[in-house]
């Protein structure tokens, strides 16, 4: 079964973070929205998405750790320096 128009309309919508470096597919998809409301959008006069669209790294364990990995190299260091008497290398 194939998928309307509406309701990929709606996926685009929905999931700016797939589509926020086509601007073009996301206007058309509003169009296409509007008009299923029965209203008109001008595409010449709608601007740029003015949205911040924040991507997820893919591995987000890892992208938590590099966040902290200064920190915890410096925890480390300063516990060998203790405990070898401070000649950490």
């Amino acid at each position: 079964m194939q998928a309307s128009n509406t309701e990929t309309a709606r996926a685009v919508v929905t999931n700016p973070d797939h589509f926020h470096s086509r601007p073009t597919i996301i206007a058309c998809a509003w169009e296409i929205l509007m008009a299923e409301r029965g209203k008109r959008v001008d595409l010449n006069r709608l601007g740029r998405p003015a949205h911040i669209v924040e991507t997820k790294a893919l591995n987000q364990v890892l992208a938590d750790f590099d966040c902290r990995a200064e920190r915890l190299r410096e925890r480390i260091r300063h516990h060998v320096a203790q405990t070898s008497g401070g000649d950490a290398a």
